[in-house]
């Protein structure tokens, strides 16, 4: 094999697995989304007058955050002592669930807190750490770990 298709290969391996796993995180995201909607109740927020273009705005919102989130997701488990276990499912959904938790952590320890700090207006609900924030987070992470393993294998 030439070098040439060596790079190649490797070119569209690179490209596979970011698009594997913005699909992954649109599927995580839509799991995700729907907890959030009819178990929890909290999308689109309490606070906001409940209708279409509320509940659009909301959903466009969350899918976006599950994307990016996703991508980094993808960034993270393409270290080479992860690489080898988020294309297998099994192991993808510990390493999702694991990303689901470290990102509520950071979600709701983290930037919650510097957003209430830099809003003196409390405009948007703040999310705090509820369980029913932690298991959505997980669920997240669960779908998005074995849906990105899966993707990478077909």
């Amino acid at each position: 094999m030439t070098e040439t298709e060596t790079a190649v290969r490797r070119d569209r391996r690179g490209r596979s697995r970011w698009v594997g796993g913005a699909i992954a995180g649109l599927v995580a995201g839509l799991v995700f989304g729907l907890y959030l909607q009819f178990a929890v109740g909290v999308l689109p927020p309490r606070e906001t007058v409940v209708s279409v273009e509320a509940l659009a705005y909301s959903w466009v919102v969350h899918l976006s955050h599950s994307l990016v989130f996703a991508l980094v997701y993808v960034g993270v488990v393409s270290l080479p002592r992860l690489d080898r276990f988020a294309d297998r499912a099994a192991t993808g959904v510990a390493l999702g669930v694991g990303y689901g938790v470290a990102l509520w952590v950071v979600a709701t320890g983290v930037a919650v807190t510097f957003w209430a700090l830099a809003n003196t207006v409390w405009v948007l609900p703040i999310p705090d750490p509820s369980v029913a924030s932690l298991v959505g987070h997980v669920l997240y992470g669960g779908v998005l770990g074995v849906t990105f393993a899966v993707a990478r294998r077909t």
